[in-house]
C-alpha cells in the first residue's frame, strides 16, 4: 500500500470522449500505410532485433538496430519510419529531425515527421516555415488539433495575433476542446502583452474546467499577480488549495505570493507555448494507462522545453505505470532541485530504486533529501515502507514513528501512518502497542476497509473481541468486494470460528479473485479438509505448493499433502499472518 500522496499533475485539459478521437487519430501518425512496400530482397537481421528491441521498450537500442538496416537499405520507406519514431522515444532528436527530413522525400505529407520539422523550425525562431510544415502535413483530426496549436504559437512567435487566434478558432463549436481553446488563447494574449483578452480567455477557462487544472490555475494566478493583483492570485490558488491541500505547486506559488513576490508566466515564449500544448496531449494520452503516445508527445514537449518539470515527472509516471523503472529514475532525475516537485520526484526514484531491488542506493538517496529538510515527513515515510517491504519492522516502526512526530497532532490524513506502524508493532510482537495504533488509524480512517480486516483478523486471531471482530471483517469485504486478500480474511476467520462449510463457500471466492497466491490457496485445501473433501484439499495445497509459498510453509505443505491437515498443523510453528490486502 502506498502511504503518500502522489501528485500527479497533468491538467485534464482534453475529456474523456476526446481523449478517445485523439488516440485513433494519432495512433495513425506513424502508420505503414503510408508508405509503399520495403525494397528489401532479404530479411534483416538488425531489423528483427529493432523490432525486437523496440517491443521491449528499448528505443535507443532500436535505433541502433534500425540505423544498421537503413545502412544497407537507405530508402526503405518501412524502416525509416521506425527508425525515426525509435528515435522520438530515445530522445535522440537530432537523429529524429535528420530521418524526417529524408521521409518527407517519399512521403510528403506524413503528418508526425511534419510536427517533427515544424517544432524544429520553432525552437530556431523559423515561424514562417514551421506554419508551412504543418500546412503539408496530412489533413484530417490530428491537423486540426496538434497543428493548429502548432501553427497557433507559431503565429504568436511572429507576434500575428489574428492569424494565432485564428487557429486556435478550428476548436470553436466543438465542447471537448473548450478547454485548449481558451486555455492558449489566455496564454498566447498573455504572451502578446493583450491583457483585457487575456484576463477574459483566462477566467473562461478556470470556469470550463471547474478551476481544477493546475495549470490554469497556475498560470492565471501568475498572470493576476503580474498586474499587481497578488490578493486575487492568492485567492486563486487558496481556491485551488482547498481542494487539494498538499499540492506542491500550488504551494509553492501561494507562499511565493505571500511573501510579496509576483509569480513569473507559465509561458515565456513559442516554443514554450508549444511544449505546453505537447504537454496537454501527453498528459490526456496519460489516462489510458501504460500509453506510448503519451510517451511520444510528452517526448517532444521536453524537446522544446528542457527544463519543462511538470512534463520530467508525468514522463516518469508514464514510465512506471509501464514498470519501466529505470527510464522512470532518470527522469524524475532531470526534475531541477529549485522546483517544488524536487521531494517528491526524490522519494518515487528511490521507490522505483526499491523496486529495481536497490535499497542501499534508495535509502542513501532519502536519507540524503531527509538531511536537506529535516522537516519533511516524506521521506521518512518512504523509508519506512522500503524497510517494512523487507521485513525490517524495528526500523520500519522507527521511521514511522520519526514521520509522526513531525508530522503533529494526529490527523486524518495519518491514518496510514498509524495503520502501517500498527502492523509492524504486531509483527514485533508488540500488542498492545499495535492495537492503540490500529484504533486510532481506524478513527482517523473512518472504517478504511484495510484497517477493518487488519485489527478485525488480529482480534479473530488471538480469540478476543470475537463478534466485532467478524463484522469488522465483513464490513472491510462489503467496502471492497472484488479484494481477494479481504474476501480470504473473512474466509479463514469463518475458519477459526469453526464455521468451515460458510468458509469454504468464502475461500473458493477469494481464489477466483486471486487464483495465484499461495495462503489463499493454502487456506481453501484446510477448509476442504474440514468438511471431508480431502482429495480437494490436497490439490489445492500442491496448488499453493507451486506458487513461491514463503520458506517457512514449504515443509508444513508437504506435510499435509503427504499426511494430512492434522499433521501439517502439528508442524506449524505459528499462525498465519492477517491479508493486508492491496
Amino acid at each position: 500500500m502506498t502511504l503518500r500522496v502522489k501528485f500527479r499533475i497533468s491538467p485534464r485539459i482534453i475529456q474523456s470522449a476526446a481523449i478517445a478521437v485523439l488516440m485513433a487519430s494519432v495512433a495513425g501518425c506513424a502508420g505503414l500505410s503510408e508508405f509503399g512496400g520495403s525494397s528489401s530482397k532479404n530479411p534483416y537481421g538488425e531489423y528483427l532485433s529493432a523490432r525486437h528491441a523496440a517491443a521491449i521498450n528499448e528505443p535507443k537500442i532500436a535505433q541502433k538496430y534500425f540505423d544498421k538496416t537503413l545502412a544497407s537499405d537507405a530508402k526503405n520507406p518501412i524502416v525509416l519510419e521506425r527508425a525515426f519514431m525509435s528515435a522520438i522515444y530515445a530522445a535522440d532528436m537530432r537523429r529524429a529531425v535528420s530521418l524526417a527530413g529524408q521521409i518527407i522525400k517519399i512521403a510528403p505529407d506524413h503528418r508526425m515527421a511534419r510536427l517533427v520539422l515544424a517544432l524544429d523550425d520553432i525552437r530556431d525562431g523559423d515561424y514562417k516555415q514551421a506554419q508551412a510544415q504543418i500546412g503539408s502535413a496530412e489533413t484530417g483530426v490530428f491537423a486540426a488539433l496538434v497543428g493548429s496549436l502548432t501553427q497557433a504559437w507559431a503565429a504568436a512567435g511572429e507576434g500575428n495575433r489574428e492569424a494565432a487566434l485564428t487557429k486556435l478558432k478550428t476548436f470553436e463549436g466543438k465542447p471537448a476542446f473548450d478547454l485548449f481553446r481558451t486555455y492558449h488563447t489566455a496564454e498566447i494574449l498573455d504572451l502578446l502583452g493583450d491583457k483585457a483578452g487575456a484576463e477574459k480567455a483566462y477566467a473562461e477557462a478556470m470556469d470550463a474546467s471547474g478551476a481544477t487544472s493546475i495549470r490554469i490555475v497556475q498560470a492565471y494566478a501568475s498572470f493576476q499577480s503580474r498586474q499587481g493583483e497578488m490578493d486575487k492570485g492568492m485567492a486563486t490558488l487558496k481556491a485551488f488549495l482547498a481542494l487539494s491541500p498538499q499540492h506542491p505547486l500550488a504551494l509553492a506559488d501561494y507562499n511565493r505570493l505571500k511573501s510579496g513576490k509576483a509569480l513569473r508566466p507559465l509561458v515565456s515564449n513559442a516554443s514554450e507555448g508549444v511544449a505546453e500544448a505537447l504537454y496537454g496531449l501527453g498528459s490526456a494520452l496519460a489516462q489510458e494507462p501504460g500509453s506510448d503516445l503519451a510517451v511520444l508527445y510528452l517526448r517532444l514537449a521536453i524537446w522544446m522545453r528542457p527544463d519543462f518539470n511538470v512534463a520530467h515527472t508525468l514522463l516518469a509516471d508514464t514510465y512506471e505505470q509501464k514498470k519501466l523503472w529505470a527510464d522512470a529514475i532518470a527522469s524524475y532525475g532531470r526534475v531541477s532541485k529549485s522546483s517544488a516537485l524536487y521531494p517528491n520526484s526524490r522519494i518515487q526514484a528511490a521507490i522505483d530504486l526499491n523496486h529495481l531491488d536497490r535499497q542501499p542506493e534508495a535509502i542513501a538517496m532519502l536519507k540524503a533529501l531527509a538531511a536537506e529538510d529535516p522537516k519533511s515527513v516524506e521521506p521518512y515515510v518512504a523509508l519506512g515502507d522500503i524497510y517494512r517491504a523487507k521485513e525490517n519492522y524495528a526500523e520500519a516502526a522507527a521511521q514511522y514513528a520519526h514521520a509522526l512526530q513531525l508530522a503533529g497532532s494526529p490527523q486524518p490524513s495519518h491514518w496510514s501512518l498509524y495503520y502501517a506502524r500498527g502492523i509492524c508493532k504486531e509483527r514485533l510482537g508488540k500488542w498492545a502497542d499495535a492495537e492503540a495504533d490500529l484504533k486510532l488509524a481506524l478513527k482517523l480512517s473512518n472504517d478504511h476497509p484495510l484497517v477493518l480486516n487488519y485489527l478485525g483478523y488480529s482480534w479473530i486471531e488471538q480469540g478476543i473481541h470475537l463478534e466485532e471482530a467478524l463484522a469488522m471483517i465483513e464490513k472491510a469485504v462489503e467496502l471492497r468486494p472484488t479484494d481477494g486478500f479481504i474476501v480470504d480474511s473473512l474466509g479463514w476467520a469463518q475458519y477459526r470460528l469453526g464455521d468451515y462449510a460458510q468458509s469454504v463457500q468464502v475461500l473458493q471466492r477469494a481464489v477466483e479473485l486471486e487464483p495465484s497466491d499461495s495462503t489463499i490457496n493454502d487456506h481453501l485445501g484446510d477448509a476442504f479438509w474440514k468438511v471431508g473433501r480431502k482429495i480437494e484439499a490436497r490439490f489445492q495445497w500442491s496448488h499453493a505448493l507451486e506458487m513461491k509459498p514463503e520458506e517457512d510453509r514449504i515443509k508444513i505443505l508437504k506435510t499435509k499433502i503427504q499426511l494430512g491437515l492434522e499433521a501439517g498443523e502439528a508442524a506449524e510453528h505459528h499462525q498465519p499472518a492477517a491479508r493486508t490486502g492491496s
